[in-house]
């Protein structure tokens, strides 16, 4: 359900920039784990552990950083098992140079507050844990890019790297997801979470995906508005005080001139009426909402999935299982549809009662040629062309008829 181009955060807008080697010879990762946790439109937590075994004969110091980007970074916690460490923001001038198989350029790092020590053989955990600002892109799509080019910078690239990525289950939906990835993850459990799962690391750079909270810029959109009752409408959505939102929207609709607005309005009354189960007021509101010709911008693939979704829901609840099965076999004859949505759909599909699904799948099947035919030729679709066969045929036979005569031939008789 739901649509797009994929927008790509820079290096210097990276989520996770990597927790490099700065410092320190025969040091090898066995695995790493790298979560992003999306808690809202403005920040996520992420959490990445990296498993290091000194494979040399000696002792080693290690020195580990992470270079800062243009996103705030707040909140950091720098762990070496099972310690936790202080840090120190360090300039670029004195890190970038030490950084071993690869170059960089950053403007700053923050690193582990000093060298620690790893014994000959010795397997311990680094970690890093911190805040982050969200990157957003003009469409209002929030990019994720974790750099995994900084894996290079140990001596060894790890034996397996697992990349998760999970978001707040109060506000996520199916809709707030692109239909595309820059490397399609491994999982999609239906909580959503994402996950990326790899044993060789060799070729790659980056995982990047797109999250877009359609909701709030719904609510964005609505709060511009610039109306007093606007802000408490959008409050009582967020409190999830739903006879309040259909009693300020339904106040609000009446003297409103904002067309864009008024849909909008109606858009977050009909989420009201689903949490009430008032399904019947949910599909009238979208049936006024969709004969509308609004131009909602780069919200419009949004809303109309959103819609889409809604009116699945809706409609199963009602027992109303013909439109259902419409809607449903329309949306999936579409390319390009996103993972989650395809697989939102065939799930869907799947709860229509067998019965009823057998039906409606005997009632749609394409006829036969032959009960295309019987069909045409009993609705009189061929009155005229068998009148004037017929006509052509009798005309034949007498000719046929004389001709024989005439040579006396007795073949007819």
């Amino acid at each position: 359900m739901f649509f797009p181009v994929h927008t790509k955060a820079n290096q210097n807008q990276s989520v996770f920039s990597g927790l490099y080697l700065i410092k320190g010879e025969n040091v090898e990762l066995s695995q790493v784990d790298i979560s992003i946790s999306v808690k809202n439109e403005e920040t996520s937590t992420v959490t990445a552990t990296y498993e290091a075994t000194n494979t040399g004969s000696d002792t080693t110091s290690i020195l580990m950083g992470v270079p800062l980007t243009e996103l705030s970074m707040t909140d950091v916690k720098f762990r070496f098992s099972p310690y936790l460490y202080n840090s120190t923001i360090v300039s670029g001038d004195k890190i970038n140079s030490l950084i071993n198989n690869m170059s960089v350029n950053y403007a700053s790092w923050r690193t582990f507050s000093f060298e620690i020590a790893l014994k000959s053989g010795e397997t311990k955990t680094a970690s890093v844990t911190y805040t982050t600002e969200n990157y957003s892109s003009e469409d209002g799509r929030l990019g994720f890019n974790i750099d995994l080019d900084h894996l290079a910078s140990w001596s060894d690239k790890p034996k397996k790297v697992r990349i998760n990525a999970s978001f707040d289950p109060r506000t996520v939906q199916i809709y707030n997801f692109d239909n595309e990835f820059s490397i399609e993850p491994t999982e999609m459990s239906p909580q959503y979470n994402l996950t990326w799962e790899f044993d060789d690391v060799t070729e790659l750079k980056e995982i990047t995906f797109n999250y877009f909270p359609v909701d709030e810029k719904i609510k964005d959109e609505i709060i511009k508005g610039g109306d007093g009752e606007l802000q408490e409408f959008v409050t009582a959505y967020e409190t999830r005080n739903y006879p309040e939102v259909i009693k300020i929207g339904k106040e609000y609709v009446k003297r409103s001139q904002d067309d864009k607005v008024q849909n909008l309005v109606y858009l977050l009354m009909a989420d009201a009426y689903t949490a009430q189960k008032d399904y019947t007021q949910t599909l009238a509101i979208y049936e006024l909402i969709t004969t509308s010709d609004i131009d909602y911008g780069d919200l419009k693939d949004r809303i109309e999935n959103k819609i889409f979704i809604n009116k699945i829901i809706s409609m199963e609840n009602l027992k109303n299982y013909e439109e259902m099965y419409d809607l449903i076999i329309y949306e999936q004859s579409k390319t390009n549809l996103g993972a989650y949505f395809e697989d939102w759909l065939d799930n869907a599909y799947n709860r229509i009662p067998e019965e009823d699904l057998e039906a409606l799948i005997e009632e749609r099947k394409p006829p036969t040629k032959f009960e295309m035919f019987l069909d045409d030729f009993l609705s009189g679709n061929f009155t005229v062309i068998l009148i004037a066969a017929s006509i052509g045929i009798v005309i034949l036979l007498i000719i046929i008829y004389f001709i024989r005569r005439k040579r006396k031939n007795k073949f007819f008789y």
